[in-house]
């Protein structure tokens, strides 16, 4: 009678060992399948992190045409040969002999720069008198906005004024320099009277 209990309880001990192996197979099974399934996240989360950084990339680093877009600088001379003014009333200066453009933002027919992006840009102007009975007077406009005025009394040859601003400008915006009225400006070969601006930064 022992015997056969001790026989049943060894039936019974085998039963639940080969129960267990059962059990650690499918739990190895499982634990594979996880970790194929981990592997398989993981090169998606890799082809997505790649996707990220080629966006990032595209909008920090962009195209050469789009760079060159950005690139903007200009200076002009009046080309004068001999005065402009006195008139009546304000008159845009025209600046018409190109020393440098970038960009091409800058009209020589009209003497008006025109924003080719939203950006902050510096602008600079140097005018040249030599009137004993005419003012040397200019502003520098943004649009019909007036940025800033600089003005000299008439004292006959070597009289020059210089103004400059950085300004925030829209795309379409208009930069330009105008005469004031009863005023005059003289220029020549030497080019006593320019206009330069170039783009600082983008915004």
């Amino acid at each position: 009678m022992r015997v056969s209990v001790v026989l049943l309880l060894l039936c019974l001990s085998s039963v639940h060992l080969h129960r267990a192996v059962d059990q650690l197979v499918v739990g190895d099974k499982q634990t594979e399948f996880t970790q194929s399934q981990i592997e398989e996240l993981k090169k998606q989360d890799t082809g997505l992190e790649g996707s990220v950084d080629s966006t990032e990339l595209s909008a920090e680093e962009p195209g050469e045409e789009h760079s060159i877009r950005r690139k903007v600088a200009f200076s002009y001379a009046s080309g004068l040969k001999g005065s402009l003014g006195p008139c009546n009333k304000e008159v845009i200066v025209p600046f018409h002999k190109k020393i440098t453009d970038v960009g091409n933002a800058f009209n020589p027919m009209t003497g008006v720069f025109t924003a080719p992006l939203r950006g902050v840009y510096y602008f600079r102007f140097n005018l040249y008198g030599s009137s004993y009975f005419y003012s040397l007077a200019a502003c520098l406009y943004k649009n019909h906005e007036k940025i800033l005025d600089v003005t000299k009394s008439p004292r006959g040859w070597y009289k020059y004024v210089v103004g400059g601003a950085t300004l925030l400008l829209r795309k379409g915006d208009h930069v330009y320099v105008k005469l004031k009225r009863k005023s005059q400006i003289h220029d020549d070969n030497e080019n006593h009277c320019t206009f330069s601006g170039f783009l600082l930064f983008p915004m």
